[in-house]
């Protein structure tokens, strides 16, 4: 084993799988040598495609996935596993294995059938990168930890299908053997790869029925992929979550091998970040245009003779009132513009198109709300003390108001209309203000 290769470990999820084929194309991005892949469950699945090293192909596999190619679903049993079992804690569904350990199950042959397409077993057991896998012989009530070369020849497909035999699928049979789902013993085998000589661990996690073994070993390098949002459920093979958990396992990734930075997107800023850099240098100095100054001056409560430190130093303090302390300034103010606007998530954003996609998104919002002001009402709630009728209005609004607010209100008013502004709409405004005086200059 090279100390450069490392071993990526994969969970087990059933159809969150597909955040693991996210995570694979970034780690093909970032250019991770790989020496071993070992997975349990719906992971052993994709540790196999993973070994056998054809991207298109698992790709093509998971985005035309459906449940039909998994399942013969049997109905009674599908309403089990959904309604009842997949709601419950770990020991409930156990529980709820033992009912119908000698009954049917669900007919999971289309899910071989695929693996048979799929799985080229001469392949992988060619290839530099080692496959293993993790069940449990329940004949035996042993786990069973199994790395490619203990796989006897023509059983590999087996041996995958046992480790991702959820309780309500039909038994799994090798030799005379029943085998259950490796997530009763290990979900997430980091284990396992240490006994492989690993100390450089990729592990992919995500909150899945199943069991996890503390980590034994203290001096191991481990890259933890923890998803960012909602995966769905272990049997959610819808077509559009499917492609939003590749995207996002990609993403995550990106983040967690330090490819992208941002706490909620995902932003490029290494590359095309010349807008980025004038953007960090402009920051705090005094805006150009007159009211815009006042304004932004008004919302940071300060004098008008306020000059870059004092400004930085205000702007520093709202942004310690928000999720985004403790983190670079200028990244932080184009994060909370970009959620307060709407700005789409999932992507991979050159720093500098982001200042693009935030402006779109404003300039889309106030086309579409251009008929604010035509509502006495809403001006009248900002400067009403201690009306709570404002919570109910999105960011748009309390931007288009405020630039229709005259700058020489009187202190108590404009106290007043001040106090409705949470950090973060105030950060947007002044984020937004110092985007324009960029497009100026």
């Amino acid at each position: 084993m090279s100390q450069c290769e490392y071993g990526l470990v994969l969970s087990g999820g059933g159809a969150k799988g597909a955040f693991e084929m996210g995570v694979w194309k970034a780690l093909r991005e970032c250019n991770y040598s790989l020496g071993a892949v070992i997975g349990t469950s719906v992971g052993a699945l994709n540790a196999a495609v993973i070994a056998q090293d054809n991207f298109d192909l698992g790709m093509e596999f998971w985005s035309n996935l459906t449940i039909n190619q998994v399942l013969n679903l049997n109905r009674e049993m599908t309403n089990t596993y959904l309604n009842q079992w997949s709601k419950e804690n770990f020991d409930v569904f156990r529980n709820g294995f033992l009912n119908i350990l000698f009954s049917d199950g669900l007919d999971i042959t289309p899910l071989r059938e695929n693996l048979n397409r799929l799985i080229s077993e001469d392949a992988i057991r060619k290839s530099p990168i080692r496959l293993g896998l993790v069940t449990v012989d329940l004949t035996s009530l042993t786990p069973r930890q199994m790395m490619i070369e203990e796989i006897p020849e023509g059983q590999l497909i087996d041996y995958l299908l046992a480790s991702s035999a959820l309780p309500v699928f039909q038994k799994q049979e090798i030799d005379g053997k029943t085998y259950l789902d490796g997530g009763f013993f290990d979900n997430v085998p980091i284990n396992f790869m240490i006994e492989q000589n690993f100390n450089k661990i990729i592990s992919v996690e995500f909150p899945a029925i199943g069991m996890r073994k503390w980590v034994r070993e203290k001096n191991v390098e481990i890259i933890t992929v923890n998803n960012s949002q909602l995966l769905g459920g272990t049997l959610n093979f819808d077509t559009e979550r499917i492609q939003q958990n590749i995207q996002l396992g990609y993403l995550d990734a990106m983040k967690a091998f330090g490819a992208v930075d941002g706490k909620y997107y995902y932003l490029d800023t290494q590359n095309n970040n010349t807008i980025y850099q004038k953007f960090q240098k402009q920051l705090g100095m005094p805006l150009s245009n007159p009211k815009q100054r006042k304004k932004m001056l008004s919302l940071l409560q300060l004098p008008e003779t306020a000059d870059q430190n004092a400004i930085l130093a205000a702007l520093e303090n709202l942004q310690k009132k928000t999720i985004y302390k403790n983190r670079s300034l200028p990244l932080s103010l184009l994060e909370i513009t970009g959620k307060n606007l709407g700005v789409s998530r999932l992507e991979n954003y050159p720093i500098d198109f982001f200042f693009q996609a935030l402006l779109k998104q404003l300039n889309t919002l106030l086309a579409e709300n251009l008929n604010v002001l035509e509502n006495p009402g809403i001006i009248k709630t900002f400067f009403t003390p201690s009306s709570d009728n404002f919570l109910r209005f999105n960011f748009i609004t309390f931007y288009i108001v405020f630039l229709s607010i005259r700058n020489d209100l009187a202190p108590d008013r404009e106290l007043t209309f001040m106090s409705k502004f949470t950090p973060e709409v105030s950060l947007s405004m002044i984020t937004i203000f110092y985007i324009h005086e960029l497009i100026k200059h």
